[in-house]
């Protein structure tokens, strides 16, 4: 019956997706007009938060209550800013792409590298690797069969009616997120009790603050939310907006459901920590709802897992598709397809990040450390110089700054992935990659800003 239900889920949502229909200039198929409404800017954006959910799932079996504090409320705060400080200034300079600003500004080789970072941070490899382990666990299938399946799936109903394809499946996926924790959660209480149950049989720190972790670790994580100040599909889902006022009004209400939506994945986690074993192979979001949940409910939930998953997929892979059909080709001309339109070209971007994606994502092995490596090399070369662009000030030998401040992330990461101890990377003086990635940028810039002002004070 559950596999019923899920299959039944997939062809529905299939259905929707090709149903949608797309007018054929990019500005439509790209940007769905920009005219998106207040409900499917909020449910488009919620609903491509989460693609990890897995992930979340067994952090928090874990670690418990601070998982919210981790991949939560510095989110929140990041967010919140991006609403005020940054989203405005996307809607009044027209910016379409991360990779536009940045050719716009400091030039072409810089674009390219930007390029780079944003298919990086934007694509859906780990994503379908995730949807490949709930397929795994419904039928006798491998990983690569589950993946391969997973990106066909996203592919179809994006390749033909894009952005308008992805807004018109992310409202059912946003309702049925919702639906099948909150199922969860109600059958787990149910059957076990509240807050009482859950203080009794959860190990000591579940409900502490670091709990397992430390306070350095946990600002860490605060820092890679910058990388929100950078996120493709927030600049996206932007620039598609209606208005200035539907998109601030849309993060800000985004913001109250990933809150909501936080302490259900968080709790269904502790619920999972608190019945079962504290040894187990698979996720502990899968065996709780086999565990509690009738056929038919646990195939709701089974749906809600599939639903947000396979929403962030469809959104990465068009994001990347873009950024390699229209970005990129618009910077490096292959004259065979140079007169094709952006539509065809994100078409073919389509094709061909799908298939890398699948190649990556079978080598893959944890998602957590994607989000962590993507997030710390974006942040460091790319938040100066486009917070400088959007706020017009003067960003003094950017390409140099984004090279140098590339290099020493890079460094640090790959003398770290050298020298591990107990599978974890060991980095010079403790520091993350991030940091003296961004430090070199903050320091390149102040430095060649002095450099300037004291060559024209001379002159």
């Amino acid at each position: 019956m559950i596999n019923t239900i899920v299959i039944i889920s997939i062809i529905a949502i299939l259905y929707i997706g090709l149903k949608t229909k797309s007018k054929p200039n990019s500005n439509s198929y790209l940007f769905a007009g920009r005219k998106l409404t207040l409900f499917p800017f909020v449910a488009t954006l919620v609903s491509t938060w989460y693609g990890g959910i897995l992930e979340i799932g067994r952090f928090s079996y874990e670690n418990g209550i601070v998982t919210w504090l981790i991949f939560g409320f510095s989110y929140y705060i990041a967010a919140y800013i991006f609403s005020s400080f940054i989203a405005p200034k996307i809607i009044t300079k027209n910016i379409q792409t991360i990779p536009v600003l940045i050719e716009k500004a400091y030039g072409k080789v810089a674009a390219i590298i930007s390029i780079v970072l944003i298919l990086f941070i934007s694509s859906p490899a780990p994503y379908l690797k995730i949807l490949s382990s709930i397929f795994q666990f419904l039928w006798p299938i491998n990983n690569f069969v589950g993946i391969t399946i997973g990106a066909i799936i996203s592919l179809i109903y994006v390749f033909k009616g894009g952005f308008n394809s992805i807004i018109r499946t992310d409202k059912i996926q946003f309702i049925f997120m919702y639906l099948g924790f909150i199922v969860m959660l109600i059958s787990a209480y149910v059957n076990y009790g509240g807050i009482d149950f859950l203080i009794n049989n959860t190990p000591q720190n579940t409900f502490s603050i670091p709990g397992n972790l430390n306070w350095n670790t946990i600002l860490i994580w605060g820092l890679i939310a910058l990388v929100t100040f950078i996120d493709p599909s927030f600049y996206q889902r932007t620039f598609a907006g209606q208005s200035i006022k539907t998109v601030k009004s849309g993060i800000r209400l985004s913001i109250l459901c990933w809150m909501v939506f936080d302490g259900l994945t968080v709790f269904t986690g502790i619920y999972a920590s608190a019945i079962l074993s504290d040894s187990i192979n698979e996720n502990p979001y899968l065996l709780l709802s086999q565990l509690l949940l009738p056929s038919f409910f646990q195939g709701i939930f089974i749906i809600s897992l599939l639903f947000i998953v396979l929403s962030t997929i469809d959104s990465f892979s068009f994001i990347s598709a873009y950024t390699f059909g229209k970005d990129l080709l618009n910077i490096v001309k292959i004259p065979i397809i140079n007169n094709f339109s952006i539509k065809t070209k994100t078409q073919i971007g389509l094709l061909f990040t799908s298939i890398i994606s699948i190649i990556l994502a079978y080598n893959f092995n944890e998602v957590i450390d994607i989000w962590y490596t993507s997030g710390s090399f974006a942040v460091s070369v790319l938040l100066l110089p486009i917070l400088f662009y959007l706020y017009d000030k003067k960003f003094c030998y950017p390409l140099f700054n984004m090279i140098c401040s590339l290099c020493i992330t890079f460094g640090w990461f790959s003398y770290g992935m050298i020298n591990k101890q107990f599978g974890y990377p060991i980095y010079p003086l403790n520091l993350e990659p991030m940091f003296p990635g961004l430090f070199t940028s903050i320091f390149i810039w102040i430095t060649c800003d002095l450099f300037v002002r004291f060559n024209s004070s001379k002159q």
